[in-house]
């Protein structure tokens, strides 16, 4: 069994009009909520052996916030995942490594919510920020993502706790 763990970033600061979207940085919220909702993630017991990460401002921050609680995972940046639709997630799960037993994939909506139905048939209507949720992909192979059997372990989000 493999585990897609789904975040959206932290709430962003809109104040500062001279920066683009990708710029936009995380706001006092977002800053409280990210270490919560980490701390939830390790409670449930399924910790990441590798994070992929928007490489927009806002997710970084949001990463910063919670990698201390996963000092052993490993961490790639990418711009494929900035405002990335649930398919171009779903084709990066699928070329994610058998080794690994557990992705977090930390990027934006619309993308984050929708990969939730294309990923495991559920509908959420709109993931909020720092919302996280847990997908169990019943295969040995994230190749499987999107035919495999999945079950939704928790979805979580800040206003919940």
């Amino acid at each position: 069994m493999k585990n897609i763990v789904l975040m959206r970033h932290a709430k962003s600061n809109w104040a500062d009009s001279e920066k683009t979207d990708h710029e936009r940085t995380l706001n006092a919220r977002g800053r409280k909520d990210a270490p919560v909702i980490a701390k939830e993630i390790m409670t449930r017991g399924v910790i990441p052996d590798l994070i992929f990460v928007s490489d927009s401002q806002r997710t970084r921050e949001t990463w910063e916030f919670i990698k201390p609680l996963f000092p052993n995972a490993k961490t790639q940046f990418t711009n494929d995942l900035y405002l990335a639709s649930s398919g171009t997630i779903a084709k990066l799960i699928s070329m994610i490594d058998p080794v690994i037993d557990v992705v977090l994939i930390l990027a934006h909506n619309p993308g984050i919510t929708e990969a939730f139905h294309t990923i495991a048939n559920v509908r959420i209507d709109n993931v909020p920020t720092a919302g996280v949720g847990c997908i169990s992909l019943h295969s040995d192979k994230f190749q499987n993502v999107g035919v495999s059997e999945t079950s939704i372990d928790y979805f979580i989000y800040p206003k919940m706790l």
